[in-house]
């Protein structure tokens, strides 16, 4: 199963609001810099949209959201486009080391005030013909993600589904047994890679 979008998402620490003010030029900062992977093109505001997609940072193969969808503010990556033939665990391995680069960039900036949770991400496959968010699929996807989700939460993780929603894209949110930081996730992520 290779859907032809995949996105990682997340969530932020605190139950408040999230000013989504501050992510208009701090994304802007980041096409100025360079600071994420992609080529990036724009920036477009949804903060009007109740539980929307929020403030997104648009790209050619990749796209970075502050994202309130579900009621659920968090960080989402997007992946859109890939080089040539690429399998699903590359794809799924790169977008999560895409999510976590930007999330060290969010917490590293003062003018947003936002930390993110390392101890859960959500994964959503964009991808209604070969993923239907179904019993059956879910089960699939889920056994397709876990060895790698394995790998950076080591100390144990539950996978659930994220929407029971048939319309809704097929979902799938990883949450890890014990605290995790973001460069702890790196750090094994990028492991596991170089030993392959």
């Amino acid at each position: 199963m290779v859907p032809q979008r995949l996105s990682v998402k997340f969530f932020v620490k605190s139950n408040g609001p999230v000013d989504l003010a501050p992510f208009t030029p701090l994304f802007h900062r980041w096409i100025q810099n360079e600071v994420v992977e992609g080529l990036l093109v724009d920036v477009a505001d949804y903060k009007h949209v109740p539980d929307g997609p929020g403030v997104i940072l648009i790209g050619h193969d990749v796209d970075y959201a502050m994202d309130l969808t579900g009621g659920r503010p968090g960080l989402l990556v997007r992946r859109k486009r890939y080089q040539g033939r690429v399998g699903f665990e590359e794809i799924l391995r790169d977008t999560i080391r895409k999510a976590i680069h930007a999330a060290k960039a969010i917490e590293a900036d003062a003018t947003v005030g936002v930390k993110l949770s390392a101890a859960s991400m959500e994964i959503t496959m964009i991808d209604r013909l070969v993923a239907p968010n179904d019993e059956q699929t879910v089960a699939a996807a889920a056994a397709q993600i876990e060895p790698l989700l394995t790998e950076v939460y080591e100390e144990g993780l539950e996978i659930r589904r994220g929407s029971s929603d048939a319309r809704a894209c097929l979902s799938l949110v990883a949450t890890s047994k014990a605290q995790v930081d973001f460069d702890e996730l790196l750090d094994r992520l990028e492991a596991k890679a170089a030993s392959a």
